[in-house]
């Protein structure tokens, strides 16, 4: 039995319930979980997703993915080539450890931490969901200033997105997904971080520096329709 506990506002909870449909794997989904449980199954960071495997709890997007393959081998999320495959790990992790520090500063900035907060409050415990605002800034919103992308002017920081989306078009050129012609751990952790960004209305600048690029809007369209294929 496969559990995945996390809410759908974190891209990394977004990246692994969308390779678990890929793969068609069953599982159940919890979205809310308290700080405590958090810690009972991730005591090193107490952070999500957290994924229970028959009980057995493994956390970290990248390992959990892993784990998902060993389960179930096809369709594999990495190309049997191994060349290939280094570049979707490595892409993989410029996404979880990249990408989602722009998202974040963006998530975090004055101009959307209002719309931030508010998504975020329902997962804050009933009594002390009026300290949300100060609660949140502390303990997630100062990350992105402490990385460093969070400092930046906000036009600068538009600015920057931009260019690495652009590099995500040149990387993936013609191919349908990112090296291959099949979805893999890249374009699992892209899309989650894409989906978290241009979804529900908290960061509509960088959800138009997405559709600026069509490149990456059809190739996101590709994604959510492999989705559904191996669904179906």
């Amino acid at each position: 039995m496969i559990e995945i506990i996390g809410p759908t506002v974190s891209p990394f909870v977004v990246k692994i319930l969308a390779a678990a449909d890929y793969k068609r794997l069953a599982y159940t989904h919890t979205e809310q979980v308290s700080v405590r449980e958090l810690k009972k199954y991730n005591p090193d960071t107490g952070k999500v997703p957290i994924v229970l495997f028959d009980g057995e709890a493994v956390y970290d997007s990248t390992v959990i993915l892993r784990r998902f393959d060993q389960a179930q081998p096809t369709p594999a999320l990495l190309s049997e080539d191994a060349n290939i495959a280094a570049q979707q790990r490595m892409l993989e992790d410029w996404s979880d450890e990249s990408l989602y520090w722009h998202l974040m500063a963006f998530r975090w900035h004055p101009k959307n931490e209002h719309r931030t907060i508010a998504q975020n409050s329902q997962f804050v415990p009933a009594p002390v969901r009026l300290f949300a605002k100060p609660l949140l800034r502390r303990l997630v919103g100062n990350l992105a200033k402490a990385q460093g992308l969070g400092r930046l002017p906000y036009a600068m920081l538009i600015a920057e997105l931009g260019h690495r989306l652009d590099d995500l078009v040149l990387l993936l050129g013609k191919q349908p997904f990112f090296y291959a012609d099949r979805p893999s751990v890249a374009d699992f952790a892209i899309y989650g971080q894409f989906a978290t960004g241009c979804t529900g209305g908290v960061t509509p600048d960088f959800a138009e520096q997405v559709s600026q690029r069509t490149t990456l809007v059809d190739w996101r369209r590709r994604v959510e329709e492999a989705i559904v294929q191996e669904e179906s």
